[in-house]
């Protein structure tokens, strides 16, 4: 507040600059420059702030200009000006600290117009004062060394106000200093220089209070917002003032969605907050001081052996429906290692566990589908490589496996013998008991041949009613043995069909690599012109591939 105010007599034809008016310019730029810095700061509470810095810039520069050698209505004018700041800084101050501390709920639109009302009228009564005197009853001038003072007594208001406004600061140290206390060590640091920076302006202006009597020269309040100016900026920049914003444990606690429990030593609750009050179904002044198993008695089979480790778990809960819990206990433990009581937090995680049934569920269904489709494929390539009447392997496959066969037994070193069937006289079957007959005489061959097989040889319908037996590693004195004997089993087959007993008889031919044949054209040729010689020489017989008869063969046909 102010109460005297210096200006220069009259009559004296020099200006005098008081020491002074350097100090109160050189504090409005400082509150200046904090606000402009303050400016770029998006945190809340930062436009408030702002307001605050510059209410202290307006305070500082009006007395400055009051302290010119300049006329009395103008001295009155920046007097008055002055005014403004000085009834809102107060207000300001709480509102921010309010902001700051984390207490915006009590800043309703309601609450802060009921703030402003006194101040307000005080700036009405301070522009009106000569009509009704109540914030300075009289002005008188004193002619002190020269210098006209201006003498004014206080009014009634004046005390109004600044009873007022003495509050509200107060108010807003007593929030402050409990949020020091309440404080995280990374923001204690915030809270020190905010305190420092807001005791300067209001000692000062304590001190000029106390001191209105006797205190003719000056004000002291506008002069230290300068120094309240430098600690703000200082803070901007050394501890982050503004970016790093302090949260309340209370608002923190109470607007997680994770339920919270805080029990003592002996397992009582203390503290409870409302997301775990409603996974109780309760309110949660209902739970405090009472024991954890009482409360849990549902769940405590399945969290007793807990207690006494930093563990974490997770539990079905019994609800209509069920929901799972992700539970973690935290043991606490004072300076001397004593336990002084334990954390619990209930995370719902009910839909995870959902999602996580959902895809193990798509999972299985794809692991299926992807069986299924391994099937299907399987199928698709025995279907590609096989005959569909006899289920032998087809031509197609033949000749590509062949070809691997052969390079495999030329670079292992060893023989590979092909034995190419056909059934003698296999169109009277079809013409004398139908072509049913035949599929049936057909499929009987190929079981014959499949069942002497050995493992490593493959059978193959090379076309109409000829048949391929590939055996590698096999001499072709073993390989002759072989065919006599399946020629032979063939032989003693009796086929039954409807009320015949059919019965067959093969021709044989036999080739060898690499005695008669490199390649699988060679080889093939070799083997179908042994199978003709077989023919040839009266049918129902084994014959081994020979130069000289394939020759006299190819003769006769010529013929």
């Amino acid at each position: 507040m102010t109460h005297y105010n210096w200006t220069n007599c009259g009559e004296i034809m020099h200006v005098q600059v008081h020491p002074y008016v350097f100090y109160l310019a050189i504090s409005t730029l400082i509150s200046l420059l904090a606000a402009f810095i303050a400016w770029w700061r998006s945190a809340p509470g930062s436009f408030t702030l702002r307001m605050l810095l510059l209410s202290m810039a307006v305070w500082s520069g009006s007395y400055a200009m009051s302290w010119l050698d300049i006329s009395s209505p103008a001295k009155l004018f920046w007097l008055k000006t002055m005014y403004t700041g000085v009834v809102s800084i107060p207000v300001l101050y709480l509102i921010y600290v309010l902001q700051f501390t984390h207490h915006e709920r009590w800043l309703k639109p309601l609450h802060v117009s009921l703030l402003f009302v006194i101040p307000v009228i005080s700036l009405l009564l301070q522009w009106t004062n000569e009509y009704h005197h109540l914030i300075y009853r009289s002005i008188n001038s004193l002619d002190v060394n020269g210098m006209l003072v201006v003498q004014y007594m206080r009014g009634p208001w004046y005390f109004v106000i600044m009873v007022y406004s003495y509050a509200v600061i107060a108010a807003g140290f007593v929030l402050l200093i409990v949020g020091t206390i309440r404080s995280s060590p990374v923001l204690r640091n915030q809270y020190y220089q905010f305190l420092l920076a807001s005791s300067i302006p209001w000692a000062a202006s304590l001190y000029s209070e106390l001191n209105f009597s006797t205190a003719l020269a000056m004000d002291l309040a506008p002069v230290s917002f300068g120094l309240s100016g430098i600690l703000f900026a200082y803070s901007f920049f050394r501890y982050r003032f503004m970016d790093l914003i302090p949260v309340a444990r209370s608002r923190l606690i109470e607007n997680m969605s994770d339920g919270i429990l805080v029990l003592d030593a002996q397992g009582r609750i203390v503290d409870i907050n409302p997301a775990m009050a409603r996974l109780l179904n309760n309110e949660s002044q209902f739970y405090i001081g009472k024991n954890v198993s009482s409360v849990l008695k549902d769940w405590w089979e399945q969290i007793s052996t807990l207690l006494n480790d930093d563990t974490r778990t997770e539990l079905r809960l019994p609800h209509m429906p069920s929901r799972y819990m992700d539970l973690r206990m935290t043991p606490l433990y004072d300076a001397q290692q004593n336990l002084s009581g334990r954390i619990i937090v209930f995370r719902d995680i009910t839909d995870r566990k959902q999602v996580e049934k959902d895809l193990m569920r798509a999972n299985d269904k794809l692991h299926t589908q992807l069986i299924e489709i391994g099937l299907l494929q399987s199928q698709l390539r025995e279907q590609a490589i096989r005959d569909p009447l006899t289920n032998l392997f087809n031509r197609r496959y033949l000749e590509e496996t062949l070809e691997r066969e052969l390079a495999r037994a030329e670079r292992e070193e060893y023989p590979l013998c092909i034995v190419m069937m056909d059934i003698d006289h296999f169109k009277d079957v079809n013409d004398t008991y139908g072509h049913e007959a035949g599929d049936i005489v057909l499929r009987t061959l190929a079981e014959t041949i499949t069942a002497g097989s050995r493992h490593g040889d493959f059978a193959c319908r090379y076309g109409g009613e000829e048949l391929v037996l590939v055996m590698p590693n096999i001499n072709i004195e073993t390989a002759m043995d072989r065919a006599d004997e399946l020629h032979q089993t063939i032989n003693r087959l009796y086929i039954p069909y409807g009320r015949f007993n059919l019965s067959i008889t093969i021709s044989v031919g036999v080739a060898c690599y690499p005695d008669h044949g490199n390649t699988k054209e060679e080889l093939l040729r070799a083997a179908d012109q042994a199978l003709y010689a077989a023919k040839h020489a009266g049918r129902n017989r084994v014959s081994i591939y020979n130069k000289s008869e394939s020759n006299d063969i190819e003769a006769l046909e010529i013929m």
